[in-house]
């Protein structure tokens, strides 16, 4: 294993001119992006991509991408390619990479397969090159060396990588768990924890936290007009003193929602035009023209919410990063 010879980036191999079946190394990139974005990483096979354009066999493929590597080197630049990055730095260097890693995230979270791959290939595509560039231009012409330069573009492009990871692996897990609604939420918090989910327990602001997340769940639903099986309304449990848990409790987060709402409302209006990103292939597909649509129910004042903690965590990097440039 350890002789293996590693793949060389697809940017040193060219598509080869001949397209004796009508398609090239766009379609087939396109489909692999489409098979990622509804079925994760684990999706990504030749042998899927081929089905999905209608080739006879996956080796048909190879002589446009080569390789499964170079398949994902292509996956991710054409990801990146979806940030917005400035050809130069201007004054406000700090409102420019602040812009530039929320673009990023919010790729990130219409691709959630980019974080698991993107550190499984060199960094060498012409879209992930010109957004490090960009960075390293903004340090350099604010007096520093390329070495810390370097230091601070690891360590924004650190930040949102991790936090896009452990947004893509948190969603996974709860469709894994099958989270549907509230009261499953309150059963399993029961099993799990017992009499202890109690403010009086040992967790009083895990506790919050819990009620907050289903406080805001129960106010979706009922917006949404979501009914219980048995016909009733929003499918919620009362606690013993028939208030529904979380309702009015300090920890429910009540600005969450008017924080990140724009920006989700724009991510909205992105995913929908991402058929263009990945190519028109949702007709033919057999795709949902809304599959893009989180699967485990997650509602907009959640994700409002994980954006609003993004933002918080990279205005704090950034403080720290202004400190040390005074």
């Amino acid at each position: 294993m350890g002789d293996q010879e590693p793949t060389p980036p697809i940017w040193l191999l060219p598509e080869p001119p001949e397209r004796g079946w009508g398609l090239g190394r766009v379609d087939i990139v396109n489909a692999a992006v489409r098979l990622a974005d509804h079925g994760g990483a684990e999706a990504l096979t030749m042998r899927a991509v081929a089905k999905e354009l209608g080739a006879s066999t996956p080796m048909s493929l190879y002589r446009y991408v080569h390789s499964k590597d170079g398949l994902v080197d292509l996956m991710l630049d054409l990801a990146n390619g979806e940030v917005r990055t400035p050809e130069v730095p201007g004054e406000d260097w700090r409102g420019e990479l602040t812009a530039v890693a929320v673009d990023t995230w919010t790729m990130t979270k219409r691709h959630p397969w980019y974080a698991r791959l993107v550190h499984q290939r060199p960094p060498a595509g012409p879209n992930a090159s010109r957004r490090t560039e960009f960075v390293l231009a903004t340090f350099d012409r604010l007096g520093q060396d390329l070495a810390s330069a370097l230091g601070y573009a690891r360590l924004l492009d650190g930040y949102v990588t991790g936090q896009a990871l452990q947004w893509a692996e948190e969603r996974a897990m709860w469709q894994r768990n099958a989270f549907v609604d509230v009261v499953d939420v309150q059963r399993q918090a029961r099993a799990w924890f017992g009499d202890v989910v109690s403010e009086d327990g040992p967790y009083p602001l895990l506790v919050r936290v819990l009620e907050s997340f289903l406080s805001e769940r129960h106010d979706a639903a009922g917006e949404s007009g979501a009914v219980s099986a048995d016909g009733g309304g929003p499918d919620v449990e009362p606690d013993a003193s028939g208030r529904v848990a979380g309702a009015g409790k300090p920890g429910a987060r009540p600005g969450a929602e008017a924080a990140g709402a724009g920006r989700v409302a724009e991510a909205d209006r992105e995913l929908a035009g991402s058929a263009q990103v990945a190519g028109s292939a949702q007709e033919g597909s057999g795709q949902a023209a809304d599959a893009h649509a989180p699967a485990d129910a997650r509602t907009v004042a959640e994700a409002a919410a994980e954006d609003a903690q993004f933002e918080l965590g990279l205005e704090c990097l950034l403080d720290g990063i202004a400190a040390r440039l005074r």
